[in-house]
C-alpha cells in the first residue's frame, strides 16, 4: 500500500514539472520538425559576399599586388643604359722652374661612356621579366590560398549549421515522445523510471542544441574575422552544404588542363627565373670598354687640342666563374624542386580524389537508403508505442539510430566539401561556387 502511494505520488510530482504536452504521437518526418525558437528571419550571406569581403580586406592581396608592381619596376631598370662619365682634370699648375707658376698649366675635360654589351641588357631585361612571372603567380597563389580559407570558414559554418538543425530536430522527437511517456505513466501503464529516461532526453537534447548553437556562432566569427571582424547576425543557405551534384574524375591525369595548376605553373616560372639569372652571369664574362673624347687648353699660348681615350678592362683575375657556378647550382635545384613538385602534385591530388569519391558515396548510400529504413524504423515503433507493442527503451534506440546517421551524413558531407575545396584550390580551379551576392547582413 505503501509503495502503491509513493508510486501514484512522484507521478503526480513527474506530471507536474514535465513541459510537454500529452497529445499522441505523430510520424517522426522531416516535415513535422519545426523551429524550437522561432525568431525574425535573418539576412542571408553568400559564398561570394564572403570571399568578396575578405578578398578587399585581405593584406596579403595587397602585398602580391606591390610586389608585382616592384618586379614591373626592376624591368624597366633593367634596361636602362649606364651613365656617361665626365672628368676634369688639370696638370702643371704648381712645381719648380718654369711650372712654379700658372704658365705652364694644362686643362683636361673629357666625356667617356662604357660600351655595354646589348647582350648584357638584354639578359637583365629577360631576368626582370621573368621575376614578374613569378611574382604574378605567387599574387595568384594568394588569392586562391585567401579562397581557399574562406572556403574552409565556409564548409565549417555549413556543417555547424547543419548540426544546429539536426539538435532542433532531436529536440522535437525527444519532447514528442516525452508527451507519449507522461501520458502513458499517468495511465500507469509505464513505469515512473520511463518518464524520468524521456525528461534526461529532453534535457540532453537541449544541452546539445545549446553547444550547435555555440559552435555555430564561432565558425561564424571565424569567418567575419578574415575581413577583420563584425557582426555574426546573418545566416546562410544550408541546400549548398548537402548538395551532392558536384563531381570530378576518378584519376588524377584527367586534370592535364591546357594551364598548368598554379603551383606547378609558380615552380616551372623560378625555373626560368634561374635559367636567365644564369644568362645575366654568364654575360658578364664579355668586358665592357669605355671610349672617351674630350679636349686639352694649354695655359701656355690658349692653345687646345682634342683627345680620344679607350680602355678595356682585363679579366685576368675575376671571370666571375663563381657568379656562373652559383647560377648554375640554383638552377638545377629549381629544377630538382619542379620535378618533386610535380610528383607530389600527382600523389596528392589522386589521394584527394579517392577521399572525394569515398566521402560522396558514402554521404549518398546514408542519405538515399539508411536513412529512409532507420525513419521507417522510428515511424513504426513510434505507432507501436502508442499502441502498446514496444516500450519506451524501443524507440530512444531507434531515434538514436536516426540521429546517428544523420550526424554521420554530416561527417560524410564534411568530408567532401573539405576534399573538393582542397581539390579545387590544387587545381586552381574553383569551379561551381556560388557566385551571387546575397542580402548584405
Amino acid at each position: 500500500m505503501k509503495t502503491a502511494f509513493a508510486v501514484a505520488f512522484a507521478t503526480a510530482c513527474w506530471a507536474t514539472v514535465s513541459p510537454v504536452s500529452a497529445q499522441p504521437i505523430g510520424p517522426a518526418s522531416d516535415a513535422a520538425i519545426q523551429d524550437t525558437n522561432p525568431r525574425s528571419p535573418l539576412p542571408t550571406l553568400s559564398y561570394g559576399e564572403a570571399l568578396s569581403r575578405t578578398l578587399e580586406a585581405s593584406p596579403l592581396i595587397r602585398a602580391g599586388g606591390a610586389n608585382v608592381d616592384a618586379a614591373t619596376a626592376g624591368i624597366y631598370q633593367a634596361g636602362v643604359r649606364p651613365n656617361p662619365e665626365i672628368s676634369v682634370e688639370v696638370e702643371n699648375f704648381t712645381g719648380t722652374g718654369p711650372y712654379s707658376d700658372f704658365g705652364s698649366t694644362e686643362y683636361t675635360l673629357t666625356y667617356s661612356q662604357r660600351l655595354e654589351s646589348s647582350k648584357k641588357r638584354s639578359a637583365r631585361v629577360a631576368f626582370a621579366q621573368a621575376d614578374r612571372d613569378v611574382a604574378h603567380l605567387e599574387g595568384e597563389k594568394a588569392k586562391l590560398d585567401v579562397t581557399y580559407s574562406v572556403r574552409q570558414a565556409w564548409i565549417g559554418i555549413l556543417q555547424a549549421k547543419a548540426e544546429v538543425e539536426n539538435a532542433e530536430r532531436r529536440l522535437v522527437l525527444a519532447s514528442d515522445i516525452g508527451s507519449i511517456v507522461q501520458r502513458r505513466v499517468k495511465a500507469a501503464r509505464d513505469p515512473l523510471a520511463a518518464g524520468m529516461r524521456a525528461e534526461n532526453q529532453i534535457a540532453e537534447a537541449r544541452t546539445e542544441l545549446d553547444q550547435a548553437n555555440r559552435a555555430l556562432a564561432t565558425a561564424k566569427r571565424a569567418l567575419v574575422g578574415l575581413w577583420g571582424g563584425g557582426e555574426i547576425d546573418f545566416t546562410v543557405d544550408p541546400g549548398e552544404f548537402s548538395d551532392l551534384s558536384r563531381s570530378y574524375p576518378t584519376g588524377a591525369q584527367a586534370f592535364s588542363a591546357d594551364a598548368p595548376p598554379p603551383d606547378i605553373a609558380s615552380f616551372s616560372a623560378q625555373v626560368q627565373r634561374a635559367e636567365q639569372s644564369y644568362a645575366v652571369e654568364k654575360s658578364k664574362t664579355k668586358q665592357d670598354p669605355v671610349v672617351g673624347i674630350g679636349v686639352r687648353r694649354f695655359e701656355d699660348g690658349n692653345d687646345f687640342a682634342g683627345l680620344v681615350s679607350v680602355s678595356i678592362p682585363l679579366a685576368l683575375f675575376d671571370t666571375n666563374r663563381g657568379n656562373i657556378n652559383r647560377a648554375m647550382a640554383e638552377r638545377q635545384q629549381a629544377e630538382w624542386i619542379l620535378a618533386e613538385a610535380r610528383r607530389r602534385y600527382a600523389a596528392q591530388l589522386q589521394s584527394l580524389l579517392d577521399s572525394f569519391h569515398a566521402a560522396k558515396a558514402e554521404a549518398t548510400t546514408i542519405r538515399n537508403d539508411l536513412i529512409p529504413r532507420a525513419q521507417s524504423a522510428v515511424d513504426s515503433v513510434r505507432d507501436g508505442y502508442n499502441r502498446g507493442a514496444f516500450n519506451y527503451l524501443d524507440v530512444a534506440d531507434t531515434e538514436k539510430s536516426l540521429a546517428d546517421l544523420r550526424a554521420r551524413e554530416n561527417t560524410a558531407l564534411a568530408k567532401l566539401q573539405q576534399a573538393s575545396a582542397s581539390i579545387d584550390r590544387l587545381t586552381g580551379q574553383f569551379a561551381g561556387l556560388p557566385a551571387t551576392q546575397g542580402n548584405e547582413p
